[in-house]
């Protein structure tokens, strides 16, 4: 319990075909992810000070060499989603882990979504404005809605 808290696993998700749903493409290998959108869940319950910059190390790795990751999941990350339904709860370092990958993504053009943060989680967030930095229109509640939106983004700025 210790080691997954300090160490959380981040999958990286696919869209099952035919489906809304979205899982890990380690354990659904039919699961395809979709190109330039790279879609991730933290398996901890909490985005702690124990934890947060092991969490933003490994995402910034896969924007930078994408290890690990299927063949079409490869070639220019252009938008980050993040989906949050495992999180139970976020601490200030967590939050401040959050603002630091923002700002990194952005400077590199990278666009950033959140899928699904539970109350407690939103509810810090807002409070801390992050969700002012990131605009509100790119919380979503489904990582099918999060793709589209990025994908209706890359279109209309190429």
């Amino acid at each position: 319990i210790i080691i997954q808290s300090i160490r959380p696993g981040i999958e990286v998700l696919g869209r099952i075909p035919t489906t809304q749903a979205f899982c890990d493409i380690s354990q659904y290998p039919m699961a395809t992810t979709t190109p330039g959108i790279l879609v991730l869940r933290i398996s901890s319950g909490s985005l702690c000070f124990a934890n947060a910059n092991v969490v933003r190390e490994r995402i910034l790795k896969w924007v930078t060499h994408e290890d690990g990751l299927k063949e079409t999941t490869k070639g220019n990350v252009q938008a980050i989603i993040l989906d949050m339904t495992n999180l139970m709860n976020v601490d200030t370092s967590g939050i401040i882990v959050l603002e630091e990958l923002y700002k990194r993504l952005l400077s590199r053009g990278i666009k950033f979504a959140m899928v699904n943060p539970r109350w407690l989680v939103i509810h810090k967030l807002k409070v801390a404005h992050f969700v002012d930095k990131i605009g509100k229109e790119w919380v979503f509640f489904t990582v099918a809605e999060a793709v589209d939106a990025c994908l209706s983004y890359k279109f209309a700025n190429p």
